[in-house]
């Protein structure tokens, strides 16, 4: 079947839409269906995660809080108990003060001592383990504070740190008349804080003390009350454990938990707070360590029990899921039925049009394959313009070199060529004085096989550097450059222009020589020449070569002044030329930049320095 028949094309014009409209509703649908399902479930997770991050903080903050309660609590152990002797203390001093000062004078001091003693004696407290002792100055026990204590002299009585507390008691109340102080007063009973005050009469101080590890146990007592009054919500439960012995379970977590889970929590008890989902199956706990009491605090959830809040966001999700699976299908479905509409009215129309476009189509074929046919015979013209254009300019170029060389061949063999008339005048005038001997002509000849020696090395260097290069050859770069110099030596010291060569690096390069020699030539020759143009004091081309592996640079700078930006940019552009007209031809650089970058795949840039202006060569 060929696809310009008339026949078949209009059929194709109104079948396909139609099939691809079809199916594209049907992938459609589906894909959107199925993204609807894939978000329902995402927000479904998402809804059950925050409900556990939700129940996670939650737990955090009341583990946290009942902790601070903890801290809170046990910082006041020290203080209340201070605040407890102090107020003992105050009251068997306010006693012991009215005894004296109502039988002072009219009772014996050893009796009212007696009376004092039997009032004091009666102040018990801690279910009768706290008491109200007596002691002179000199650490005389006056009433005992403890059955374990009962010498008639305690002064040198040292506790379990082997401080003389008794003595410290004494000095405290001397200097001070009241104050606490902190003891191990007897062996296995822990820190004690005790308060002692000055009597006033007698010599005597009176002081009590409280065992903190008693008082300790106290609270632990009362806050494991507070915490079976906590209220909590239905999905979660709580447990203490002192070490890792369970003191308190919540109902709630001995009824979810079985002892098999129990234990393992106990097992995975951490002294760093942290959630644990992974030990038991189904909840979430956290535990928290308060070292102090050498209590873990355990507070959890059921994954699986949910906030009523939580299941009717569920299900109005599910209602959306719904609604939306039934716009989908009837928008489909609307969709499908406009298009089938629209195509079938469209049909004469469009079948109208593709004959029209068919008719214009074939007449804008018949003219583009006439253009076809003229168009490679004007690329191959314009080609070959361009060629001789190219070969034009290489050849102006070439010829502006020649008179450069033979001035330089004529700076190179001046000297030379002197030098070889004052040896014919010399052996002239030895052969006018009859001094001509055979050993002095046999020098003088010699002298002069030298210097045309050289003057033949000079018209060699100068045809090697104008044969063409038939092929890339490995040079140290070095070389080329010294070359380079060579030839320009004598045009550049008649002109006084001082070269510094710079070399870095030994590996050889594979490049056409002669061809890289012009570049230098005309580098160097366009250096000298703006130096000269500018009279530059000290005039000085310095010439730097970097061969690596992979890279070549060579950078050719001079010291006069650099070239104005406005037309730094024009440099490399045919016949431009910032000489005369009789002095440049506006090609060296143009041809310069073309050889490096077409013929040696390199690139051949320039900037300003702060002395002059530089032309860097990269290949």
């Amino acid at each position: 079947m060929k696809i310009n028949d008339k026949k078949i094309i209009p059929y194709l014009i109104v079948l396909v839409p139609l099939a691809l409209v079809l199916t594209a509703s049907f992938f459609i649908t589906t894909f959107y269906i199925e993204k609807v399902n894939a978000y329902f479930h995402k927000v479904k997770e998402i809804s059950i995660k925050e409900h556990i991050e939700s129940k996670k903080s939650k737990s955090e903050i009341w583990v946290n809080q009942l902790n601070l309660l903890f801290d809170y609590k046990n910082n006041r152990v020290d203080e209340d108990i201070k605040k407890e002797l102090q107020v003992r203390v105050d009251m068997a001093y306010e006693s012991a003060r009215f005894i004296y000062e109502k039988y002072n004078g009219k009772r014996s001091k050893k009796e009212i001592k007696q009376r004092i003693i039997d009032a004091l004696s009666q102040m018990t407290y801690s279910a009768k383990k706290d008491f109200i002792f007596i002691a002179d100055f000199n650490g005389k026990n006056i009433l005992p504070r403890s059955s374990l204590l009962s010498e008639k002299n305690i002064s040198a009585y040292e506790d379990m740190d082997g401080r003389s507390i008794v003595l410290e008691e004494i000095q405290k109340v001397r200097k001070y008349d009241e104050g606490f102080l902190q003891s191990n007063f007897y062996e296995g009973l822990g820190r004690q804080i005790i308060f002692v005050k000055n009597l006033n009469m007698y010599n005597w101080h009176i002081g009590s003390c409280s065992n903190v590890a008693t008082k300790r146990q106290d609270l632990k007592s009362e806050l494991l009350g507070m915490l079976k009054s906590v209220p909590m919500e239905s999905a979660d439960f709580m447990g203490l454990y002192d070490g890792k012995k369970p003191i308190f379970l919540s109902k709630k977590m001995t009824k979810y938990l079985g002892e098999a889970s129990l234990k393992i929590i106990s097992q995975n008890l951490s002294k760093e707070p942290k959630w644990h989902k992974d030990k038991v199956d189904g909840i979430y706990y956290y535990s928290k360590y308060y070292e102090p009491l050498d209590w873990y605090l355990v507070y959890g959830f059921e994954i699986s029990k949910m906030s009523t809040k939580e299941i009717k966001k569920q299900k109005e999700l599910e209602k959306m899921l719904d609604d939306e699976l039934e716009f989908i299908v009837k928008a489909s479905a609307s969709i499908v039925v406009f298009v089938v509409i629209i195509s079938l009215l469209l049909s004469r129309k469009v079948n109208h049009i593709f004959l029209q476009y068919q008719a214009e189509v074939q007449k804008r074929t018949d003219e583009l394959e006439k253009l076809n046919e003229s168009l490679e015979q004007r690329v191959a013209e314009g080609l070959k313009a361009q060629r001789e254009k190219d070969k034009m300019l290489i050849q102006q170029s070439k010829m502006a070199e020649m008179g450069d060389m033979i001035s330089m061949i004529a700076h190179q063999w001046r000297q030379p060529l002197n030098q070889m008339s004052y040896l014919f005048m010399n052996i002239d005038s030895a052969y006018e004085y009859k001094e001509l001997t055979k050993e002095y002509l046999d020098e003088k000849l010699k002298e002069g096989n030298e210097l045309l020696e050289f003057m033949s090395v000079t018209i060699d260097d100068f045809r090697n550097y104008f044969r063409p290069d038939k092929s890339k050859e490995f040079v140290l770069v070095s070389d080329v450059v010294n070359a380079s110099v060579t030839l320009m030596q004598k045009s550049l010291d008649v002109s006084g222009v001082e070269v510094e060569l710079e070399s870095q690096g030994r590996e050889l390069t594979h490049i056409y020589k002669n061809e890289f020699i012009q570049v230098m030539l005309n580098l160097i020759k366009n250096a000298k020449d703006i130096l000269v143009d500018k009279k530059i004091q000290n005039p000085k081309i310095t010439i730097i070569s970097r061969c690596k592996k992979d890279k070549l640079i060579v950078e050719v700078c001079d010291n006069g002044g650099g070239i104005d930006k406005n037309i730094i940019d024009k440099v490399f552009d045919p016949y431009f030329s910032t000489k005369d007209k009789h002095n440049g031809t506006g090609l060296g650089l143009y041809m310069s930049k073309m050889i490096i970058e077409e013929h040696l795949d390199g690139k051949l840039s320039v900037f300003n320095s702060k002395e002059g202006a530089c032309f860097k060569i990269e290949i």
